[in-house]
């Protein structure tokens, strides 16, 4: 009978367990809001409302927010919009800390639009 002998040769070490990142945080939920400023008759009627006139649409950020309220603060500096100093106030307030189609009803020649982002 052959004999076994043993191998004198060491089995590789194992290498300890990689550590594992922390799970990331889902993300927060983003707003899938957006707004449309439109210049339009009096009336506020949809025919006088042509989206490709200002082709810009405002996320519901920040941001968005900030340059939607550049863009209505320059329509009324170019007489294209009109608001009284109250109303241009409240149209403010509704455009950086409320909801921006509540402007509208502030404005004279303009409204602004709710659309669903994706």
């Amino acid at each position: 009978m052959p004999s076994t002998t043993k191998s004198s040769a060491k089995a590789p070490a194992k290498k300890p367990a990689a550590k594992k990142a922390p799970a990331k945080k889902p993300a927060a939920a983003k707003s899938s809001l957006a707004f449309i400023f439109f210049n339009c008759d009096n009336e506020k009627s949809q025919t006088s409302m042509n989206i490709f006139y200002n082709r810009e649409i405002f996320r519901d950020t920040k941001v968005g927010r900030n340059a939607l309220w550049k863009k209505v603060s320059g329509q009324i500096e170019e007489d294209h919009v009109k608001a009284s100093a109250e109303d241009l106030a409240a149209a403010k307030a509704a455009i950086l800390e409320g909801n921006p189609v509540d402007a509208g009803q502030y404005l004279q020649f303009a409204s602004i639009a709710e659309v669903t982002c994706y």
